[in-house]
C-alpha cells in the first residue's frame, strides 16, 4: 500500500466522497485556514452539520476555535477545550462525531508532538470514510528540501500512527502573496515532491484563483484568509 492516498484524486473529489478528515503538517503550513475553508465548503455543497474539532495544543495565536462564533452561522460547529498556561486537554466528543453521521474536521497542532493527541482516534481514522491530509506550504522553513520534509512526515505520521496521507498543497505567504509568488510555490512543490508523489491540488487565496487557474493543470481551490491578520504582512 502506498504512503500518498489518492494521487489521481483533487481535494475535491475527497470533499465528495469521505466523511472524515483529519489535517495535519508542520507548524505554520496553514492547517487552521485550510480545515476552516474546507469546513465552509463542506456545509455549502452537503447542508449538513460540520463538527471542527480544534485539537491544537501548541501556539496561542491564528487557531480555528478563534472563529467558533462567527462560524455557527456558516453551518459549522467548532469544539475545543480551554487550556490553563500550556497544559494539554483533550476536547470532548471527538469520537462520537466521527462515527456519526456527521462531517467531522480535526484541527491538529503542528509537529510531531502535537500529533500524538490524534493518535488516540487513528483506529477510526483508518477506516474507509476518513482521510488524512497533510498539508505542505513549501515556504516554510521547514521545506528546505525533500529530505527535511521527510524527516517532518516520517514523525508526525509515526505520532499521529497513520500510514497513508494525502498531499495538499499551500504556497502561500499570506495577504503579500501575488500570482507570481504563488505559481513559483507550486514549481516548488512539485520539485520537492516530485520523486515521490504527484500533488495535485493546492490552495490559493480567493482574488487570486481565476489568474492561478489559468497558469496551472493543478486543481486550485480558492480559500479565504479568516485567520491570517493583515497586520501580519
Amino acid at each position: 500500500m502506498s504512503l500518498f492516498y489518492g494521487e489521481d484524486k483533487t481535494i475535491m473529489d475527497l470533499l465528495k466522497e469521505k466523511k472524515n478528515f483529519i489535517l495535519i503538517g508542520e507548524a505554520g503550513s496553514g492547517k487552521s485556514e485550510i480545515t476552516l475553508n474546507l469546513a465552509v465548503k463542506l456545509a455549502e455543497m452537503t447542508g449538513k452539520t460540520v463538527d471542527l474539532f480544534d485539537l491544537d495544543q501548541t501556539k496561542p495565536l491564528f487557531r480555528s476555535r478563534d472563529m467558533k462564533d462567527a462560524f455557527a452561522d456558516k453551518g459549522v460547529d467548532i469544539y475545543y477545550q480551554d487550556q490553563f498556561l500550556d497544559a494539554p486537554s483533550q476536547v470532548g466528543g471527538v469520537i462520537p462525531s466521527l462515527l456519526s453521521d456527521n462531517y467531522t474536521l480535526l484541527d491538529i497542532g503542528g509537529g510531531h508532538q502535537a500529533a500524538k493527541y490524534a493518535g488516540a482516534y487513528n483506529h477510526i481514522l483508518r477506516n474507509e470514510d476518513s482521510v488524512a491530509i497533510y498539508v505542505i506550504n513549501p515556504y516554510r522553513p521547514w521545506t528546505k528540501s525533500a529530505e527535511a520534509i521527510d524527516g517532518t512526515m516520517s514523525h508526525i505520521l509515526k505520532s499521529v500512527r497513520l500510514n497513508q496521507i494525502y498531499v495538499l498543497g499551500n504556497p502561500n505567504l499570506g495577504y503579500a502573496t501575488n500570482v507570481d509568488e504563488f505559481m513559483d510555490g507550486l514549481d516548488r512543490l512539485d520539485e520537492l515532491m516530485g520523486e515521490f508523489t504527484t500533488v495535485t491540488s493546492a490552495c490559493v487565496r480567493a482574488d487570486l484563483y481565476e489568474e492561478a487557474q489559468e497558469e496551472t493543470d493543478k486543481y486550485l481551490l480558492p480559500i479565504e484568509l479568516y485567520l491570517t491578520y493583515s497586520w501580519v504582512d
